[in-house]
């Protein structure tokens, strides 16, 4: 099953028609905050969406608890759980909803934290990004077993690094 996760698009709606014709073919499409775009725009993508820290950003919420597979994945921009600061909050968010991956938007930078069987991942953002690769943003191949995290760069969409879990069972 194929995931599309971005973060940070801030208004700039050629990037966001790009990302979403590229990659048509997924199942889910997640927007992590500051997408600046209207609530239709989003509804009208069926892309599920949690909002930001810009003022007016459209989202179902600050935190948002998506179950997909067997996987439980806790959605949020970042900023209420200080990620600038640290990974704790978001890491004790995940504990509180049974979470087994965060994703987290607002930094601007591509993040991939192993904690205690727990992973913390950003996309990187779209519009104005904080690194040297450029914008980016991130496509998963979910199964039931594992999960694929691919990181692209969003205007040439060439993909920029791979990473692999493995689902642990506790039975």
């Amino acid at each position: 099953m194929k995931i599309l996760v971005f973060s940070d698009v801030h208004g700039n709606q050629e990037q966001f028609k790009d990302l979403l014709s590229t990659h048509e073919d997924a199942q889910y499409v997640i927007s992590l905050g500051d997408s600046e775009l209207k609530h239709h725009v989003l509804q009208h993508h069926d892309i599920i969406a949690v909002k930001g820290n810009y003022p007016f950003d459209a989202g179902i919420g600050y935190k948002h608890v998506c179950k997909i597979d067997g996987w439980v994945f806790l959605l949020t921009h970042g900023h209420k759980e200080r990620i600038k600061h640290g990974y704790e909050t978001l890491y004790y968010a995940m504990l509180e909803a049974e979470a087994d991956v965060a994703f987290y938007g607002h930094t601007h930078i591509p993040d991939f934290k192993h904690i205690s069987g727990k992973y913390i991942i950003n996309p990187g953002a779209v519009h104005r990004p904080r690194t040297p690769q450029g914008p980016s943003y991130l496509v998963l191949d979910l199964e039931k077993e594992s999960i694929v995290f691919q990181w692209y760069h969003a205007k040439t969409h060439e993909v920029l690094s791979t990473k692999q879990i493995e689902k642990k069972h506790t039975d």
